[in-house]
C-alpha cells in the first residue's frame, strides 16, 4: 500500500546498512531513529504503517546502523555511514528527521554534509552527553554486559514513558518482550559507548538549514534542557511537550509538527 522496500545499501567502506524505503512522493526524506535494542531488518511495512502520513508527499528512507560489530564507533562516524548510504542512492537535499541518538548523528549530518540536508527536525535529543544521558547509558552497558537486554529493555521504557503513561502500558511490556527480536549485546554496546562521543555544540554554527527543535518535558533521558540548548545555539524554534516523556516522538502530535515543517 505504501511502496514499502527493505533494501541493505552497501558503504563504500564495504560495510552495509540496513535501510526501509517506503512512500511515492517526489520528494525525499531521511528518517535516522534512536539507539535500538531490536534488530531492525524487515520493518519495512512497519515503519511506512506509522509514517504514512508522509508517504503522499515524500520518499523516505529510515537507516539503521551498519550491520555487525562496530567497536570504537562514534556518533560522527554514524553521521558520516549515514551520509554515505544517501550518497549511495544518490539522495540528495532531503528533508531530515533525527529523534534521540538518531537526532545526535543528524546534527554532524547537517553540519558536515549540508548538501544533504533540506530542512532538519532534532526530536528529543542533544548536543552533549549530559549527566542524565551518561547516567542512562552507564545503566544500560552494566545491563548489556551481563547479556540482559530484557532488562535494557524495560529501564529504557521505565525511562521513556511518564509515570501515567507507565500505569497503562506496564501489563503490556512482558508480552511485548516476547515478539522482540534483540540484536546482539555487543552490537548495542557499541552503539550506546558512542554516546559518550557526543558533542556536537562547537559544530552546531556549521548548520545552515531551517531546524526545529522538539523536546519534551519529562523527558529523563535526553532531558528538556538538552533539546533547549540545541535551539538556543541554532536560535531556531523549540517546542517542548510538556505531559510527554522521551517517547514523545511516538506520538501524533509530534508526526504532525514534523510534517507540517517539512511540508
Amino acid at each position: 500500500m505504501y511502496n514499502a522496500e527493505n533494501k541493505t545499501v552497501k558503504l563504500p567502506s564495504g560495510a552495509e546498512m540496513y535501510c526501509a524505503k517506503f512512500g511515492r512522493g517526489s520528494r525525499q526524506a531521511v528518517f535516522i531513529p534512536g539507539l535500538n535494542i531490536v534488530d531492525m531488518r524487515g520493518t519495512a511495512n512497519n515503519l511506512a504503517y506509522f509514517y504514512r502520513r508522509f508517504a503522499k508527499e515524500f520518499t523516505v528512507y529510515v537507516f539503521d546502523r551498519r550491520q555487525g560489530r562496530d567497536p570504537g564507533c562514534t556518533i560522527r562516524s554514524m553521521a558520516e555511514d549515514v551520509a554515505d548510504a544517501m550518497n549511495t542512492l544518490d539522495i540528495k537535499n532531503a528533508c531530515v528527521l533525527g529523534v534521540s541518538q538518531g537526532g545526535m548523528i543528524a546534527q554532524y549530518l547537517a553540519a558536515y554534509h549540508p548538501e544533504l540536508v533540506q530542512k532538519l527536525v532534532l526530536g528529543v535529543t542533544a548536543a552533549r552527553a549530559n549527566p542524565t544521558l551518561l547516567d542512562a547509558v552507564d545503566e544500560w552497558l552494566v545491563m548489556a554486559d551481563k547479556g540482559d537486554l530484557q532488562g535494557v529493555q524495560t529501564k529504557t521504557y521505565d525511562k521513556m514513558y511518564t509515570e501515567k503513561q507507565m500505569r497503562l502500558y506496564r501489563r503490556l511490556i512482558p508480552l511485548m518482550m516476547k515478539f522482540t527480536k534483540f540484536m546482539s549485546t555487543e552490537r548495542f554496546a557499541d552503539h550506546a559507548r558512542a554516546i559518550y562521543t557526543l558533542d556536537s555544540l562547537s559544530v552546531l554554527d556549521r548548520i545552515k538549514c531551517p531546524v526545529l527543535v522538539l523536546g519534551a518535558e519529562h523527558d529523563r533521558i535526553t532531558t528538556a534542557e538538552g533539546s533547549k540548548e540545541i535551539a538556543e545555539r541554532l536560535g531556531c524554534k523549540c517546542h517542548i511537550f510538556p505531559d510527554e516523556g522521551h517517547a514523545a516522538y511516538l506520538g501524533r502530535d509530534f508526526n504532525r509538527m514534523v510534517y507540517d515543517f517539512f511540508k
